[in-house]
């Protein structure tokens, strides 16, 4: 299985609180820098569960690319990148609750604007070769059409409700999209899960991804007979320490199932192990995870989780 992720990669900084957080007001807790940017997570996810993975992204010539590379060649993931002279990696600093859960974030990438149409040319034939390839919002508007107007396997990562927009006039160049519920009501213009289905599908999205945050994701795929769409509840876990790249560890989850040959409702409990598993690690990336153990949890998902299947004519 060869994949491609075109995206960011950056340094991340977690300010976890010890207690539920006070606002407006200095709250004590521990400060932590990892690796992060949605397409290295997803890239590291990857290479863990067993896939040959490349990475295009853009860093910085400073201290912290240096690392975004070492961690690159350790993991045994194709660097198509090299770093930009005079030009910083990107950071991502982000507050956490007492209990781990993502309270508010700030984006410092402004490095992913590298990443050209010019660039996708220069390394068309790394792109040409892959089965799949994963692109995060984070590129540029114009890159990322590039990508959708090349005959590829494009799959779709929303990022944000402000920067999924870029895909607004390439759903139909898709081959999936991944959205929580806040970034498919924005892309969608819609206020619940069904209506926003209905509009992708409209558009030309014919498979697709929506995470629910503590109830769960779905995921649907347009079929002769209607849209059928599958519903995969949060299992307890009592071991999450935080939530920070869990949804990459989900698509990541998601897409290497499939890739296997499993169908949209195998690959979502696939996709929500990874992101149980995800939690349990203080990094934006448990390393480790694998593919072997996703498949035991995704067994109690099958056993224990509420599911449901229902099709939208």
């Amino acid at each position: 299985m060869n994949l491609v992720v075109v995206g960011g990669a950056n340094i991340d900084v977690c300010a976890k609180s010890s207690a539920k957080i006070i606002h407006r007001d200095s709250n004590i807790g521990k400060v932590d820098f990892t690796l992060g940017g949605v397409g290295r997570n997803i890239a590291e996810d990857l290479s863990l569960f067993g896939a040959d993975v490349s990475l295009l992204t853009a860093i910085g010539d400073d201290s912290f690319g240096r690392v975004v590379i070492d961690n690159a060649h350790e993991q045994g993931i194709t660097l198509l990148a090299e770093p930009f002279e005079g030009k910083k990696t990107g950071v991502y600093a982000y507050l956490a609750d007492g209990d781990g859960t993502f309270v508010a974030g700030i984006s410092d990438m402004e490095i992913v604007d590298m990443i050209t149409p010019q660039v996708i040319e220069e390394n068309i034939n790394a792109l040409f070769f892959a089965d799949a390839i994963i692109v995060d919002s984070n590129l540029p508007r114009e890159t990322i059409e590039r990508l959708c107007e090349k005959d590829f396997k494009i799959i779709g990562d929303g990022v944000s409700s402000t920067k999924c927009l870029k895909f607004s006039g390439v759903l139909d160049k898709l081959y999936m999209m991944k959205l929580n519920r806040i970034e498919a009501f924005a892309l969608t213009d819609t206020d619940n899960v069904t209506d926003a289905v209905k509009v992708l599908v409209n558009k030309g999205c014919k498979r697709g991804i929506i995470t629910l945050g503590e109830q769960g994701a779905m995921c649907y795929e347009e079929k002769v007979d209607g849209t059928h769409t599958y519903w995969l509840s949060n299992l307890p876990n009592p071991k999450i320490c935080d939530t920070n790249g869990c949804g990459d560890a989900f698509l990541a989850g998601f897409v290497f199932a499939m890739m296997r040959g499993r169908n949209m409702k195998e690959s979502l409990c696939f996709g929500q192990s990874a992101a149980s598993l995800n939690a349990e690690s203080l990094s934006s990336v448990n390393r480790t995870m694998s593919f072997h153990g996703l498949k035991i949890v995704g067994e109690k998902f099958k056993e224990e989780a509420d599911s449901r299947e229902e099709i939208i004519k």
